[in-house]
């Protein structure tokens, strides 16, 4: 890797995740000085299928070999939209067809970063827990859980929603919102799966291939890779504790009741899971928080720590890279002296566009349980649409060289300045997570102007 000037800016990553790990490449190449800390064993992570828009692909062709690995892991980013008794509506490329997403599994994303970073030197520390940030002049720094403390001109928070970093940043923490719904999700191996003969005769002839089902109340992802089938089916929830947990079974009688009446190929892959037992996720969620940086800006939060997503977006992980290469660009253009500034500019860039992007996850959740199929016969392609052609088309790095100077005179000054990285013709209007579940328990469908599409 070609590596920029040296900035002399120090920066404690705490979190080696999807986030934190694309920061830390992107800041090193950037000539920033990094190192990182993980409350994780070294190799643990998990996670079923996700995305990465074009968006969060262009900085990655700067980093020599890294694209070629991750498309080694990848599958083909298309889905294959059914209606919940089998009708196929169509096959649709996730993103922009002439550059393609990536459409990986969490787990191998993480591994391909974990490797380049590795290989880069960059120091990573695991089993590590941030119990407390500060910031104090000049630095900011966070105590251990065994009493030890870290200091940097930037603590970079990518320690996802249970992050310490609230206190620091906006003084207190909002209590998360249950969305009304939960995701069931499995991973195992897809030999166990092909044995069956419905799921073996939808895949004959694909190494790898995904689905989407959508019905009332309920809709499923599917992907089988070369060795592994997932399966992710949100529903309404039956109630129960809303408590924030990633690592909850459950038996799948819960996935098999929502999917009553539904073409075998669903019934059959469900009964396919091993132990009857699937992980049961409580999909809380966060209004969004329009404040990123603390006050003395050393301290910023990225990722799922300064905004989580609904699955149904299908860019969460987009939006923590693009946060990655637009904070690693803002404090470079800065310098050391300015950094408090440079994430301040970071967080104003982005805000807007992130938030419009968690919109999105309602507003596709909303189409694939409600969905009015005498539309879809006419118009197959709104069921295609994962992700608006504003947020692929989008440039974070650049974006950020090329209104650094006009967002930081509007923050220092008070100059004009408005953002134009989320949807063309929508002027961005505040909203609660509230809002939305109100809309969907009244039957309003969610209308915005612009060109979400």
């Amino acid at each position: 890797m070609e590596r920029e000037q040296d900035t002399g800016i120090s920066i404690l990553v705490v979190g080696g995740g999807i986030a934190g790990l694309t920061f830390a490449i992107e800041a090193h190449r950037k000539g920033h000085n990094v190192r990182v800390i993980e409350r994780r064993p070294c190799g643990e992570t998990f996670g079923e299928i996700i995305v990465i828009s074009t968006s969060a692909l262009r900085t990655p062709k700067k980093w020599p070999g890294f694209l070629e690995r991750a498309r080694r892991e990848a599958i083909a980013p298309v889905l294959n939209v059914k209606k919940y008794d089998g009708t196929l509506i169509g096959s649709f490329p996730v993103g922009d067809p002439n550059n393609p997403s990536l459409a990986i599994y969490r787990s191998k994303l993480h591994k391909v970063l974990y490797e380049y970073v590795s290989q880069l030197g960059i120091p990573v520390e695991y089993s590590v827990t941030a119990s407390d940030f500060f910031e104090e002049g000049d630095h900011a720094g966070v105590i251990l859980s065994d009493g030890r403390r870290l200091t940097a001109d930037v603590v970079v928070a990518a320690d996802g929603v249970g992050t310490k970093s609230w206190a620091s940043v906006v003084g207190s923490k909002d209590t998360p919102i249950s969305s009304g719904f939960v995701m069931y999700r499995v991973t195992f191996p897809a030999a166990l799966a092909l044995a069956n003969p419905v799921l073996a005769k939808e895949f004959e002839g694909f190494n790898d291939r995904s689905f989407l089902h959508a019905g009332p109340g309920a809709h499923v992802v599917t992907c089988k890779s070369e060795n592994d089938i997932c399966w992710l089916l949100t529903r309404r929830d039956d109630g129960g504790d809303d408590k924030e947990d990633w690592a909850q079974a459950t038996s799948t009688d819960k996935a098999l009741k929502a999917v009553e009446g539904w073409e075998p190929f669903m019934i059959e892959l469900i009964n396919a899971t091993p132990n009857r037992t699937v992980l049961e996720w409580k999909l809380l969620w966060r209004n969004p928080q329009p404040q990123w940086a603390s006050p003395g800006g050393r301290i910023v939060q990225i990722g799922d720590a300064a905004h989580p997503f609904l699955p149904t977006s299908a860019s969460g992980g987009t939006m923590a890279m693009e946060d990655a290469y637009s904070l690693a660009a803002c404090l470079q253009i800065a310098g050391k002296d300015n950094v408090s500034v440079a994430t301040k500019v970071h967080n104003h860039l982005r805000f807007e566009r992130v938030s419009c992007a968690q919109k999105t996850g309602f507003k596709n959740r909303e189409l694939y349980h409600n969905t009015d199929w005498d539309v879809v016969a006419n118009n197959p392609e709104v069921m295609g649409k994962v992700v608006g052609k504003w947020l692929v088309h989008h440039d974070p790095e650049h974006y950020a060289h090329e209104n650094y100077g006009k967002c930081a005179e509007h923050l220092l000054s008070g100059a004009p300045f408005e953002n134009t990285n989320a949807v063309p013709g929508y002027k961005y209007q505040p909203w609660t997570v509230q809002e939305l579940l109100d809309a969907s328990e009244s039957g309003k469908p969610v209308q915005d102007e612009g060109d979400w599409s």
